[in-house]
């Protein structure tokens, strides 16, 4: 995916700019991880191999709109038994798009900064940045500690977002548009739905690229 954005992005930011106006609104690059980073989604990959029968139903009840992607994420943790170093041992299995680093160096050589808001859990991304050396780039997601074998999910952006979503990607599209940047939102899947509503410039495949069709 990331290799035939290069192109796009800079000839979009062309496009948009005003050339009227006395200074120009940077651009923001707001990424999906599962999926979109990562070649596999790696959420539902951990949930496949360490939960128990019953987290697709959830799944697709989430998908269905019977309930909001927080309930999916609290059911899918409640299913599964895990600890904190199995997790962490399948999440260092997992690569990114072999394109991601060059994307990632072309908009920041063009000072187009690059964000990854996420629906999933950080434990697993952070391991998955770090291993790929790109523990720096900014990150927003729902966040999982572990009592022995129990996964225990949080959400701290979900009061700020639109009520059914852990981590609204829709209220961080609107903080950056808040500061005067035009948003480039990139992303695949269900948890993008409110990403793109707002954003400038939307980038989509698979399931989010059906959506934006609609």
């Amino acid at each position: 995916m990331f290799s035939a954005l290069f192109k796009k992005v800079i000839e979009t930011r062309s496009k948009k700019d005003d050339r009227d106006q006395p200074a120009q609104s940077p651009w923001v690059v707001l990424c999906d991880f599962d999926g979109t980073i990562s070649r596999r989604d790696v959420g539902n990959s951990m949930f496949a191999k360490f939960a128990s029968c019953g987290w697709e139903d959830v799944v697709q009840s989430w998908k269905k709109g019977q309930i909001g992607s927080r309930d999916c994420l609290v059911a899918e943790c409640s299913l599964t038994r895990a600890t904190r170093d199995q997790v962490a041992s399948f999440a260092l299995t997992q690569e990114i798009d072999p394109h991601f680093k060059r994307f990632l160096h072309f908009c920041r050589s063009h000072d187009i900064p690059v964000v990854i808001l996420s629906d999933g859990l950080d434990f697993y991304i952070d391991l998955i940045l770090k291993k790929h050396g790109l523990e720096d780039l900014p990150l927003f997601a729902n966040q999982l500690t572990f009592r022995g074998s129990k996964m225990i999910p949080s959400f701290p952006y979900f009061h700020k977002g639109c009520g059914s979503c852990g981590n609204c990607k829709g209220f961080h599209v609107l903080r950056y548009k808040q500061n005067d940047s035009k948003v480039i939102y990139i992303g695949d899947g269900f948890s993008d739905r409110c990403g793109v509503k707002d954003a400038d410039v939307v980038f989509a495949k698979r399931d989010l690229r059906r959506y934006c069709r609609q």
